[in-house]
C-alpha cells in the first residue's frame, strides 16, 4: 500500500484527499519509481476540473500531478536503460496523473535519468513548463538571429527565454516583467511605444498566455506570422482575420527533450525560484487553493 493524493470525481462536486491505496506493480517496459518530488501545474486543476475533459478524459480515483523526480525503486523485465537505485525524473501522461504520491509506475520512455548537479525539486519544475517551451520553440524554428516574441512572464515564458536566448534576439511582451529581469531578453509592456515596431519585424511568436496580450500583438502582426500557443488554441476566425499561421502546441513527453533540459538545467535558472514546498499529508489542502486560486506560484510536493 502507498499514500497519494486522490480525486474520486471532478471538482468542485467532489473533493481531494489523500488516501491509501495499492502500489503500483510495473509492466514489461515500466519503472516504479520512489517520489522524492513532484510539482503541480495549472493543468492539473484544470484536469480534475474538468475543463479538458473532451481532450482528457479522467477515470477515477485519480491520482493528479504529471511532473515529478525520485529514485527508480522496480522495474520491468524490458527496461534496459534506467537500473535500480537510478535518480530520475520525467513526466507521467495527463490522464494516467499518479504523481501526488509516495511512488508512480510509468513507462521507461517518460523519464529520463538526473545529473549529479540537478536536485530532485528543480528537476520536477521542468518536464511541463520548460518541456512544452522547448516543443514550441522547435516548432517555430525561429532562423538563427532572428527576432523572437515571448507573451507572458510564467514559467513556460521563462523557460523558452532561456532556451532561446542563445539563438534568437529575444523579446518578452508581458505584465509584470521584473520576474523575467536579467536572463537577456529585452522587456515591452503592453502600453510600449516600440512595442508595433518589434511586432512588426518579428515573424515568430510564442504565446504562452492566450488572455489579453493576444489582442495587443495581434493589433500589429504582420502577415503570415508563425504563432505558437501553449496555453489555448487561438480562435481559427481570429487567425485567418489576421493572415497569420496559428498553431496549438500540447506536451507530448519526450526522452530527449527531458535530457536535454537536465543538462541545461544543471548549469542554468530554468525553474522558476521561490517554489513553495508541501508534504503529502498537506496535499489536499494545497490542491484546493491551486483549484479555486487561492494559492498562486509553483508548489513541490517534497516527500522524505
Amino acid at each position: 500500500m502507498m499514500k497519494a493524493l486522490t480525486v474520486k470525481g471532478y471538482l468542485p462536486e467532489t473533493q481531494a484527499d489523500v488516501t491509501s491505496t495499492n502500489a503500483p506493480v510495473p509492466s514489461e517496459t515500466d519503472v516504479i519509481i520512489k517520489i522524492e518530488a513532484a510539482a503541480f501545474n495549472p493543468l492539473d486543476a484544470k484536469l480534475a476540473m474538468g475543463v479538458m475533459q473532451a481532450f482528457f478524459p479522467l477515470a477515477f480515483p485519480y491520482i493528479p500531478g504529471t511532473d515529478f523526480a525520485g529514485t527508480v525503486i522496480a522495474k520491468g523485465k524490458d527496461v534496459r536503460e534506467f537500473a535500480i537505485g537510478d535518480n530520475v525524473f520525467g513526466r507521467a501522461e495527463p490522464v494516467a496523473g499518479g504523481a501526488i504520491a509516495e511512488q508512480i509506475c510509468v513507462d521507461q520512455s517518460h523519464i529520463a535519468h538526473r545529473p549529479s548537479g540537478l536536485d530532485a525539486q528543480t528537476a520536477t519544475s521542468l518536464p511541463t513548463p520548460a518541456g512544452v517551451a522547448q516543443l514550441a520553440l522547435d516548432k517555430l524554428a525561429c532562423p538563427q538571429g532572428a527576432p523572437l516574441l515571448i507573451t507572458g512572464t510564467g514559467a513556460v515564458a521563462r523557460a523558452a527565454v532561456i532556451l532561446a536566448r542563445d539563438k534568437n534576439d529575444v523579446f518578452v511582451l508581458g505584465d509584470g516583467l521584473d520576474r523575467l529581469a536579467g536572463l537577456g531578453a529585452t522587456l515591452v509592456a503592453p502600453m510600449d511605444p516600440e512595442l508595433a515596431d518589434i511586432v512588426t519585424k518579428t515573424a515568430h511568436i510564442l504565446d504562452t498566455t492566450a488572455d489579453h496580450l493576444q489582442s495587443v500583438y495581434l493589433a500589429h502582426v504582420k502577415p503570415k506570422t508563425h504563432v505558437a500557443s501553449v496555453a489555448m488554441p487561438m480562435a481559427e476566425d481570429v487567425a485567418q482575420q489576421a493572415n497569420i499561421k496559428s498553431e496549438f502546441v500540447f506536451l507530448q513527453t519526450d526522452q530527449g527533450i527531458l535530457q536535454k533540459l537536465a543538462t541545461i538545467a544543471a548549469t542554468q535558472p530554468l525553474a522558476v525560484p521561490g517554489s513553495k514546498t508541501f508534504v503529502l499529508d498537506e496535499a489536499a489542502n494545497v490542491f484546493d487553493g491551486y483549484v479555486n486560486g487561492s494559492l498562486k506560484g509553483k508548489y513541490i510536493l517534497t516527500n522524505t
